[in-house]
């Protein structure tokens, strides 16, 4: 199989999972790459799919026009021509709806995967409405992370034959549980500081406990933009300075040492204003695979990939008290904190084990080939 997997960035911080993603697939068949933008533009060594010349005239058409055109696809059709390329995987539905007619005009199968804003955000959903019905119909196989997603998808078009539920998997090697069972009253969330990950109402949570168990401590993984500014602000009202520790972006192997070193990981994820959604985030399913209870909301593939009262807690969306008499609970018995953990990892090994979900890429990529028309 020869294979082209676009994205729209080649190294966005918060897409780990498309990186392990690509080299999954590199076990398994002949893998090509483009990305940058949401009609992807560079081959991954950075050099542009079209001539500059023809670059710069799309630049300039799409700016007057405000859509694609012959120059646009003209490097990406080339690019595709001349790797002899089987099928391609396009990851998220904006840009999957960009390279779909140039998949047509080319009859190569696409599959698409929807990994959250692109399948919730009320304007994207109107903005791409057309689009995105051309692409229901076209691909062969439309892939979304939780089962939240499929019935969304569904309720705009989608066709519910063509959906496959395959969240992202997990690493488990790199992602392991500590053999002992933690003592300390560590709880850690890692994420972008945006309205759907809700750091605010962790905060809210967080200070709760602190009035309970004042040696407890919150750390918060991501970069900071977005809403850290009204977290850092919060913090400082609330007095907790000491307690709360934002660390910025770190490495996958740092953040699995701070999982190996927590009690629990927390993320109250809600709907934002403009509908956007989680899917099923990665680093929920991360922490579990480091045998960490969770404690989150009922939100999303979240309620699919947590065992409310067996691999950690979820509560309603904003349920601020909910959230804090479960860490609460935790720390006032840590030997169940471990419990949870433990089946938490037994569940993402059998669940979502990286492989296992590559593995059902690779074969819908290889049944879209079979069943090319």
């Amino acid at each position: 199989m020869r294979i082209c997997i676009t994205r729209s960035e080649k190294h966005a911080y918060s897409e780990t999972f498309i990186r392990d993603q690509i080299s999954g697939f590199s076990e398994l068949a002949e893998v090509y790459t483009i990305h940058s933008g949401r009609f992807p533009e560079r081959q991954e060594n950075g050099t542009l799919l079209s001539p500059k010349p023809f670059w710069l005239l799309h630049k300039i058409i799409k700016t007057v026009a405000g859509r694609n055109n012959f120059f646009s696809n003209y490097g990406v059709k080339k690019y595709l021509k001349n790797n002899k390329i089987d099928v391609v995987l396009s990851n998220y539905g904006i840009s999957a709806s960009h390279m779909m007619p140039v998949c047509k005009a080319l009859n190569i199968p696409l599959v698409v995967i929807f990994h959250g804003h692109d399948a919730t955000n009320k304007k994207t959903l109107i903005k791409y409405k057309k689009k995105y019905q051309n692409l229901f119909e076209y691909a062969s196989f439309i892939i979304v992370v939780s089962e939240e997603m499929k019935k969304g998808l569904i309720k705009n078009g989608a066709n519910s034959e063509k959906i496959r539920v395959v969240p992202c998997g997990v690493d488990t090697n790199k992602f392991k549980p500590q053999t002992s069972t933690t003592t300390n009253k560590n709880f850690l969330a890692v994420g972008r500081f945006t309205s759907k990950k809700g750091p605010l109402f962790t905060i809210n949570a967080f200070y709760k406990v602190l009035q309970k168990f004042p040696d407890a401590t919150l750390t918060m993984v991501g970069k900071k933009n977005g809403l850290f500014e009204d977290c850092e602000k919060l913090v400082n009202e609330l007095k907790i300075q000491n307690s709360v520790i934002f660390t910025g972006i770190l490495e996958q192997n740092a953040i699995a040492n701070l999982m190996q070193s927590s009690i629990a990981f927390v993320q109250h994820s809600v709907t934002a204003s403009n509908g956007d959604m989680e899917g099923t985030p990665v680093s929920i399913m991360e922490a579990s695979s480091c045998g960490l209870p969770i404690i989150s909301t009922l939100h999303g593939g979240i309620k699919d990939a947590v065992i409310h009262g067996k691999t950690g807690f979820l509560v309603a969306e904003t349920n601020v008290d909910g959230m804090a008499n479960f860490m609460i609970k935790l720390c006032k018995n840590p030997e169940r904190a471990k419990e949870f953990g433990l089946n938490g990892r037994n569940h993402i090994e059998t669940n979502y084990h990286q492989k296992k979900q590559i593995t059902k890429l690779y074969n819908l990529a290889n049944d879209s080939i079979l069943n090319k028309k």
